[in-house]
């Protein structure tokens, strides 16, 4: 599964009124980029004290906030490398603080130690996809949003499947469903990695000067 860059187009024009309406507000592309972090923050500490269900919801709404600001920015014509930057930067650190979270809940729980280490491997590995995309775009292959439709675990998709792991992990599944997701989470973003690295190495290649020989 994958998410295409007109799917994105189609589900940001639904939150363009609502990211308009924060605009009215007084609210700026960069504030509603920092509003989700500390949403996002607050979620991941919930999650970090095993406030399983709670915690997941207001995860997934800090997630969700990412969606507004670059839309206010289109919308408004504030887009700017700055903003770029700053959105990219604070999703990473949103994310990264999201599985922080499940490790230290991991941690003091009976799961053992390969949970936490399926955690810990997950989030690198979601880096991972981040860092192949950013690459790519600073070496001038799949530049702008060219790489973001590339692999089966895009951030939405992770955003999805962890918040719906930490929410069910707070019912009678328990930890089950966020040692589930973790391993989802892992496995898809390997094979996203290697499918950006092969996208990446066939445009290289078709971008090649012709040999001589």
């Amino acid at each position: 599964m994958t998410i295409s860059n007109e799917s994105r187009g189609r589900i940001k024009q639904i939150f363009e009124p609502i990211a308009l309406g924060m605009g009215r507000m007084g609210l700026t592309p960069n504030a509603l980029t920092l509003i989700g972090f500390a949403i996002t923050a607050v979620g991941a500490t919930l999650v970090g004290v095993q406030a399983w269900v709670i915690g997941g919801i207001v995860v997934f709404v800090g997630g969700v906030f990412d969606m507004f600001d670059g839309t206010l920015a289109r919308a408004t014509g504030q887009t700017s490398k700055l903003g770029a930057f700053m959105d990219s930067t604070f999703d990473k650190a949103g994310e990264i603080l999201v599985f922080i979270g499940c490790i230290a809940a991991l941690a003091n729980t009976s799961v053992g130690t390969v949970p936490v280490v399926v955690a810990a491997a997950a989030m690198g590995a979601s880096i991972m996809v981040s860092y192949t995309r950013a690459k790519s775009d600073a070496l001038g292959y799949s530049s702008g949003m060219g790489l973001a439709a590339v692999g089966i675990m895009p951030r939405e998709v992770r955003l999805v499947i962890i918040s719906l792991g930490i929410v069910l992990t707070g019912t009678s599944i328990g930890t089950s469903a966020i040692q589930l997701a973790l391993g989802v989470i892992l496995v898809g973003s390997v094979i996203t990695v290697i499918q950006r690295i092969l996208h990446v190495r066939s445009q290289a290649s078709s971008a090649a000067p012709p040999s001589n020989q």
